[in-house]
């Protein structure tokens, strides 16, 4: 096997075939596709790509599947599956997957594309791009997309590549730890690696832990919930990244660019995916902020992001903090046409553009729920049968499941000349803030006949 050096995993050998694959103009592109958007304004280390993190994602999946003792055929196919699990991500990598999933009319897909738009694209390229089809055949190609849809084979070659304890997670954890520059993602690889097994059932085979490896777990849980709240929650994390948002919508609705519209509109055509593929983090910068583009409210957010102009979170609200059950449960489920409207009543509150204005709303969810993330519990193997990690281990049973928090978040262009300045107005912005989440929601209550709470 050829051999590449890599900061987290040391050496990451590749065969043949994978740097074939690796090779490939579709792969190649996940080089100027970075990780984490525009983190490195706040962590100016966070500069690391796509490109690093699959090659991890295949290293770790070959790890786990040796360790489970998978053949060598299966080994040989979810390295694959991981090295491409997500190579229909675009340009600012998750964070634009909410404007595909906006301007994407589902109708327009082919059967079996239902699910979300980056998951189909990745299925598309797997199955139409004609470098990677001259390397695969029809067969391989069909397995890794089963394997990622998990229609192929036995549940454990799914859990490898996407599952509570996946590759994929096992590696950004750590290089996104590494390149951020801190040590909340850290946990113990290897003796997590030891102790997955294969556990098979009377109806299929899925991954397990054995007991020995129940502390490395919640090593592993802990950091994933502390990358979360310290990280990914980061508050200009979560600023930049909805100022690329808002300027990619508005870029579309408002500014009427239709070769964006373009390329967030998928129809599930090979004339698509073939422009699809061209687009990365600089190119997009590139062509906004390029003579071609008007000004408009898409290039004044970009302009912002590249002098390092960002909106400040004016306001900040645990959803738990509001007295009104009532209120408590509309915030709890805000639409997106409810954030606009509260959009709107806080630009006219303050004299700001309604635009410009970003209404955030998302969880932190308690430490033991993220133990299964979206999917099931990871089982422990022990003397008596398999149990749920939750109850084996005792850290994780004093941990109260409902303990978690949702947040309403407001950001905006606004200035201070200095820090008394920022204190009043912060004090002023979430006292006319929290009215009008008050007012909204109590409007909403009326309009669907709800009784007020009037305590």
């Amino acid at each position: 096997m050829r051999e590449v050096r890599d900061p987290i995993h040391g050496f990451i050998g590749r065969t043949e075939l994978e740097q074939e694959i690796i090779d490939a103009p579709a792969f190649q592109r996940l080089r100027l596709i970075r990780q984490l958007a525009m983190a490195s304004l706040v962590y100016p280390g966070a500069v690391h790509t796509r490109f690093d993190h699959w090659l991890g994602a295949m290293h770790v999946a070959g790890r786990i599947a040796r360790s489970v003792r998978l053949n060598d055929e299966d080994v040989r196919l979810i390295r694959l599956a991981a090295l491409l699990h997500d190579i229909g991500h675009g340009p600012f990598s998750h964070v634009s997957e909410p404007v595909l999933e906006t301007f994407t009319k589902r109708e327009n897909l082919p059967e079996g594309q239902k699910t979300q738009i980056h998951e189909a694209l990745t299925a598309a390229i797997i199955q139409l791009d004609s470098s990677i089809a001259r390397l695969l055949s029809e067969r391989d190609r069909e397995k890794i997309t089963g394997i990622l849809s998990g229609t192929f084979g036995h549940s454990v070659m799914k859990d490898i590549v996407s599952g509570p304890l996946d590759a994929d997670k096992q590696d950004y954890l750590l290089r996104d730890s590494y390149f951020c520059g801190v040590r909340y993602g850290l946990y113990d690889l290897d003796r997590l690696s030891e102790c997955l097994i294969g556990h098979e059932d009377s109806e299929d085979r899925y991954l397990a832990i054995t007991q020995d490896g129940v502390h490395a777990l919640e090593q592993f849980v802990l950091a994933k919930y502390y990358m979360t709240t310290q990280v990914y929650r980061h508050k200009i994390r979560l600023i930049t990244d909805g100022m690329i948002q808002r300027a990619l919508i508005l870029g579309i609705s408002k500014d009427r660019i239709e070769w964006l519209k373009r390329l967030y509109a998928y129809d599930g055509s090979q004339e698509y995916l073939d422009e699809y593929k061209n687009w990365t983090d600089e190119r997009l910068i590139h062509e906004v902020l390029s003579n071609r583009t008007p000004d408009g409210f898409m290039k004044n957010l970009f302009l912002r992001l590249m002098a390092r102009q960002l909106h400040k979170r004016i306001a900040s609200f645990r959803v738990s903090e509001f007295d009104d059950p009532l209120v408590r449960n509309a915030l709890a489920d805000l639409a997106a046409s409810d954030r606009e409207a509260i959009e709107s009543d806080v630009g006219k509150a303050f004299g700001l553009e309604p635009e410009f204005v970003i209404v955030n709303s998302f969880d932190i969810k308690s430490v033991r729920e993220q133990a299964r993330n979206s999917e099931a519990s990871v089982s422990v193997l022990t003397p008596e049968g398999p149990v749920d990690f939750e109850a084996e281990s005792a850290l994780f049973r004093s941990i109260d499941e409902a303990v978690k928090e949702k947040y309403i978040e407001v950001y905006a262009p606004v200035t201070y000349r200095d820090e008394k300045e920022k204190r009043r107005k912060q004090k002023d912005y979430k006292q006319e803030i929290r009215r009008i989440l008050i007012e909204f929601t109590k409007s909403l209550q009326a309009a669907k006949g709800e009784p007020k709470d009037e305590t």
